[in-house]
């Protein structure tokens, strides 16, 4: 499994793929704030994240509605989506019951 979607496996390079569907739960692996404006859509302070889904694929992405102190390496999140610049664009948000036993993350952990 992989992201972002392509037309070949960059591993083996077959053009034979499904399409999965996803939770959308996931957890931050590590993050950073800025803290200075680089696009207009994106008002400091905003989090920046790398997202360990779930089902084993890492997506960089936004989490919102936290203050940034808050944001912690393992804290569970879900996705959400946003508009921002004309664009849809898939954020995450916390989400308290993403790590809860009956759905493990993908290292096992509960």
């Amino acid at each position: 499994m992989f992201l972002p979607l392509a037309a070949v496996c960059p591993r083996c390079w077959s053009a034979r793929l499904d399409r999965r569907a996803l939770s959308g739960y996931g957890e931050v692996a590590t993050f950073t704030v800025y803290r200075q404006q680089y696009h207009p859509d994106f008002p400091p302070p905003y989090v920046l994240a790398v997202i360990a889904l779930r089902e084993g694929p890492r997506m960089i992405s936004n989490v919102v509605d936290c203050a940034p102190e808050a944001v912690r390496i393992g804290m569970p999140v879900r996705v959400c989506r946003r508009l921002r610049g004309g664009r849809l664009l898939p954020l995450f948000v916390p989400a308290a019951g993403a790590s809860d036993p009956a759905h493990p993350n993908p290292q096992g952990k509960t």
